[in-house]
């Protein structure tokens, strides 16, 4: 039997707390079923910093099933720890909560346990210690903060879930449903996990979190010149614009403009008018049924081939796939 703790910090996301829980309960039924196990696969258990019942973002109130101090784990898996929106100023504080398990978590790999995150929860391995020397994974609308706050931890948020071996990042709030199809794959067996997968009526094991990502405009900094730049091009992204144009509007040289736009937002003028324009055909994508090439002309660009490259890119897929996955207009409607 394999031993699974569940944090829950004050303020994580319920569902991504009963959901591992519930998952891991239906490993136990297919297990059972299969006749490869006759006793439960894995004894899973809810946890908090002091023994004591939590409150979930959406109010939820999530009761610990068993003292953290009284169990020994061999998988923990961490539930989110911020806001994915939450800004720096607020980080420490939405972070504090977490301290106490620092030790515990060190303590726990040591002794070799697996320690998986979800969500936001790679922010807590990451201030424990665990995640140096690693790659990690977050939601992706908390990857910018993340990699201000850790510049020594390689984050990569297009991936939806990374395995190191014993640390474990999954991305965004959902993917503690993936994380748990791996989890299950790797203690159990790949057939136990496909088996909970029809069970659960679970499509095929997503591997990008890419696709879901939206431009998450970086204003959170102190340079009013490129906070008004970022706003022009968000208003004339669809035009055709140069660098000098934009750098005129943030009242700076050409030069100096892109440096303290990278420095701003992280990313280039030219990358962020991208960004801007790979958004606007997501919209027109999910909202319309308009042509393809209409598209690509109507966010700025004329070399449907190069936007096409450009989308796949940054979007993880093509312009048809995206369509077809996040669409909300009836092709009866075109």
């Amino acid at each position: 039997m394999f031993n699974v703790a569940i944090v829950a910090l004050p303020y994580c996301h319920a569902s991504g707390v009963h959901g591992v829980m519930d998952f891991f309960s239906v490993a136990n039924y297919c297990s059972n079923q299969s006749g490869a196990q006759s006793a439960p696969l894995f004894d899973c258990q809810i946890v908090t910093v002091d023994d004591k019942p939590v409150r979930g973002y959406s109010g939820a109130v999530i009761t610990p099933t068993i003292q953290r101090r009284d169990f020994q784990a061999d998988l923990i898996v961490m539930g989110s720890s911020v806001e994915a929106a939450v800004g720096a100023d607020r980080l420490d504080q939405t972070l504090a909560p977490a301290i106490p398990l620092h030790g515990w978590l060190r303590d726990a790999v040591a002794k070799g346990t697996v320690v998986a995150s979800v969500c936001t929860g790679s922010f807590v391995l990451a201030e424990a210690g665990l995640l140096d020397d690693q790659v990690a994974t977050t939601h992706w609308r908390a990857a910018s903060l993340f990699r201000s706050r850790y510049p020594h931890i390689r984050m990569d948020a297009d991936q939806l879930l990374v395995d190191n071996g014993q640390i474990i990042c999954a991305g965004g709030a959902s993917a503690f449903v993936d994380l748990c199809v791996h989890l299950v794959e790797r203690f159990a067996s790949p057939a136990v996990a496909l088996a909970c997968s029809k069970m659960l009526v679970l499509d095929g094991r997503r591997i990008e979190q890419t696709p879901y990502m939206a431009l998450y405009s970086q204003k959170a900094h102190q340079d009013d010149a490129i906070r008004k730049a970022q706003t022009w091009l968000e208003e004339h992204y669809a035009d055709s614009v140069t660098i000098n144009e934009v750098a005129a509007v943030a009242g700076l040289g050409a030069r100096t403009f892109k440096r303290r736009f990278k420095e701003a937002t992280g990313e280039t003028p030219i990358g962020y008018l991208q960004h801007l324009r790979v958004e606007g055909a997501k919209h027109l994508l999910e909202s319309s049924r308009e042509q393809t090439a209409r598209i690509i002309w109507s966010v700025g660009y004329e070399d449907a081939s190069s936007f096409r490259r450009l989308f796949k890119r940054i979007a993880g897929c093509t312009m048809e796939q995206y369509r077809k996955r996040f669409s909300y207009v009836s092709p009866s409607a075109a």
